[in-house]
């Protein structure tokens, strides 16, 4: 069995098995305090999209890491906390992540227009403290 590297500050007891989505909570979240996400995002150049799939999905929203810290500090501040999961970064690493849904006017392609929408957001904060690791930035579907 390999053993994953946890990237995230919060470390405890990840999933020895990833075929149960259950096994894949964690008690007691969130586990990032609004205060330390904010001050992280004082330079948005602390973000890092971890994966392919948020990458895209960022880049489909027209976010810059600005506006993506915007995102951020209102899913935090305002937003609503729906819990604490590990998440798969690499085939090698996971991170405990913080799960928040936001709403947010975004353009809708298939109507022209503008639209409020749910947008989900997972992140931690990598080990050292001084980076933001986004896991998932996408509207509801």
């Amino acid at each position: 069995m390999v053993n994953d590297k946890v990237l995230s500050r919060f470390c405890d007891n990840p999933p020895a098995n990833w075929d149960d989505n259950d096994n894949r909570d964690i008690k007691g979240g969130p586990l990032y305090s609004a205060k330390e996400v904010n001050a992280l995002l004082a330079d948005s150049e602390s973000i890092r999209l971890s994966t392919q799939k948020c990458s895209r999905d960022v880049q489909n929203l027209e976010l810059d890491n600005e506006e993506l810290a915007l995102l951020i500090r209102k899913a935090v501040s305002g937003g609503r906390y729906r819990r604490s999961v590990w998440c798969r970064i690499s085939n090698k690493a996971i991170a405990a992540c913080d799960d928040y849904v936001v709403i947010e006017k975004t353009w809708v392609e298939a109507v022209a227009k503008e639209m409020e929408c749910e947008i989900y957001l997972k992140f931690a904060i990598n080990q050292n403290g001084k980076l933001l690791l986004m896991v998932s930035c996408h509207p509801s579907t």
